[in-house]
């Protein structure tokens, strides 16, 4: 009995390393199409173009939380039933996405005139079709996520980016404007959609039973929750300065954000997407959840602290080189987004780990919780503009992160010195390469194309030599799990 628990445990980790590598691979070929093409866009479009489109595309966010009341989330967490639990789940997010749809149509004028921006309106109005689309796409995409198929979307998903990309951008050469970013998105959505479709192949039965719909929204219901109040946490920095500083401002500070998101919380986006379902599988063994927590936060450390750390350093020579002058006021806020976010997985993993118990619930007492910190704390940057708010956003993060840590204590029973030892090694890495690329940094002030193409090898020779001297033993498990779950066999 032991030696067939133990041979499933080797599985689920298997399969965690290579859903975790496929995706990675999917998510950053996807990331860095973006990332080109942000840098493009920003050439062909104006800071309030921007602007006008993120008031959009922050109301479309909010209501995609509720597209489909979290059943999406519930149905990769179940474990029987399978049949009827996903014909549940394309009923409600059907019908969830045609009520949502209209509700968004009539709303526009309304959210219009709450922003002072009357493009709004028609913008809005074709950009709600996406919410019908993902409606669609809720259950095949879920079915994929639960049985980790991550290497079937490889090469679909970088296809799906590039036409996005081609779009976007022949578009906006063509003097389309903002419209260029709406059309690429819905075009985005439709390939979405389709894409998961024909992988799984699925097809819903008239399979159907009420308790399985009751079971799926309890559970969905709290996701939900989580969901919006988390989302309203994430957002109300968009919002505070797109209604209070303006869309130009809102243009600098979405694009301030865009980068740090390309290139350090898509690793987050990554890991979210293979540690739930991985997490779900292990949920009856308390230890083994543990050990894959230690070892995903161990991971994401190593990654997320020095890409942080690196672009806040290197931002100032990064928009001198990439963007034009008129995004400059972008700069500053660049930074200290980049070192909130380098941070701030420890706080998101540990949502990761309630939802995969099965306890939503308390990730959504705790974003009660810390709300109203949030909403003081960035309504307080906006008197220091864009700058003051990013700067809240680091402030934040320590205060979150040592909430989640005492809950995630109290009701897992995982050690915060655990938690110490995981993220130490990349800590100590960070920091002594922050203090080296930071000395050649003030040396080469002037010279922005040289610091793009020295600093970034420099400080990964010395975060990694740093790495190897204080604990190589890490370098070498992580090549052998990697090695072991990629062999075929």
């Amino acid at each position: 009995m032991q030696s067939t628990t133990t041979s499933q445990s080797e599985g689920v980790g298997k399969r965690a390393v290579r859903g975790t590598f496929w995706s990675f691979l999917s998510y950053t070929s996807g990331r860095l199409v973006t990332f080109v093409t942000t840098l493009i866009l920003a050439r062909l479009l104006a800071p309030a173009e921007f602007g006008v489109i993120a008031y959009c595309t922050l109301v479309i966010a909010y209501l995609d939380l509720l597209n489909n009341f979290g059943v999406g989330h519930a149905l990769i967490a179940r474990r029987d039933r399978l049949e009827e639990a996903q014909n549940a789940a394309f009923v409600v997010s059907i019908g969830s996405s045609v009520f949502l749809y209209a509700g968004a149509w009539i709303a526009a004028p309304s959210i219009a005139v709450f922003f002072n921006e009357p493009q709004v309106t028609p913008l809005l109005r074709v950009l709600s079709l996406g919410l019908l689309l993902v409606g669609i796409g809720t259950v095949p995409m879920a079915m994929l996520q639960r049985d980790l198929r991550f290497k079937a979307y490889l090469l679909p998903g970088i296809v799906r980016n590039i036409i996005k990309a081609v779009v976007a951008i022949s578009m906006a050469w063509q003097g389309f404007g903002v419209w260029s970013l709406v059309v690429s998105e819905l075009v985005n959505k439709v390939l979405e959609v389709i894409i998961p479709w024909l992988i799984v192949r699925w097809r819903p039965t008239r399979a159907f039973d009420p308790q399985v719909m009751r079971e799926m929204l309890g559970y969905g219901v709290h996701i939900m929750g989580v969901s919006l109040v988390g989302s309203f946490m994430v957002n109300v920095d968009y919002l505070l300065v797109g209604r209070l500083l303006g869309a130009a401002a809102l243009g600098y500070y979405t694009m301030a954000f865009r980068i740090p998101e390309l290139v350090i919380r898509s690793v987050s986006q990554i890991v979210s997407t293979v540690a739930f379902p991985v997490l779900a599988h292990t949920q009856s063994d308390p230890a083994k959840t543990h050990d894959m927590y230690f070892a995903y936060l161990r991971y994401m450390a190593l990654v997320t602290f020095p890409a942080g750390v690196g672009l806040a350093l290197l931002s100032p020579a990064l928009v001198q080189v990439f963007f034009a002058e008129v995004w400059r006021p972008m700069t500053a806020p660049m930074q200290f987004i980049a070192i909130a976010s380098a941070f701030s997985i420890v706080s998101y993993l540990s949502g990761i780990i309630y939802n995969a118990i099965g306890r939503p619930d308390l990730t959504f007492k705790l974003s009660l919780a810390k709300l109203p910190i949030v909403v003081l704390v960035l309504s307080i940057g906006t008197f220091w503009n864009i700058t003051g708010v990013a700067a809240g956003h680091v402030a934040l993060t320590l205060v979150c992160m040592a909430l989640d840590l005492v809950m995630i204590r109290r009701v897992t029973g995982v050690r915060l010195m655990g938690v110490w030892h995981a993220v130490r090694p990349a800590l100590l890495g960070a920091g002594v390469m922050a203090a080296v690329v930071g000395a050649l940094d003030a040396m080469l002030t002037g010279a922005p194309i040289v610091q793009l193409a020295a600093l970034p090898p420099i400080g990964a020779l010395v975060y990694l030599g740093t790495i190897w001297i204080a604990g190589r033993e890490m370098f070498l498990e992580a090549r052998s799990v990697l090695r072991g779950s990629l062999a075929r066999g």
